[in-house]
């Protein structure tokens, strides 16, 4: 699924959005903002931040998500992706995996109205 950087931002998934061409300098200027905060309160934080995720169970779910990852790489269905790569190429085997979900877009506001391949559309 895909949602705009707008959306991303609407829903808390990132701190701001902001158009392609003023990226590089909002980037900057907050690099240069971390650069004002003293190294050891910054590495604090850090160390406060990180021990939260522990606490929530962080390495817990890296651990498991290494483990599913194994288990992802050699189910069946993985089999047959790298046969159907090595015998049509990666673009048109992740065209033909990808199809039937349509777009991948999603609505962030509203309900989501299809079309029968599965595209969002204005309705």
């Amino acid at each position: 699924m895909s949602i705009t950087g707008a959306e991303a931002q609407q829903i808390g998934l990132v701190l701001k959005a902001v158009p392609k061409e003023h990226l590089e300098y909002e980037v900057e200027q907050l690099a240069d903002r971390l650069c004002k905060i003293d190294p050891d309160l910054l590495s604090t934080n850090k160390r406060i931040i990180n021990m939260g995720l522990e606490l929530m169970g962080a390495r817990t779910l890296q651990r498991m998500a290494a483990e599913n990852d194994v288990r992802g790489h050699n189910a069946r269905a993985a089999f047959g992706f790298r046969e159907s790569v090595a015998k049509i190429g990666l673009r048109e085997t992740l065209r033909n995996r990808d199809a039937k979900f349509g777009d991948g877009r999603v609505r962030v506001n509203g309900p989501e109205f299809r079309d029968e391949e599965g595209r969002l559309t204005d309705d």
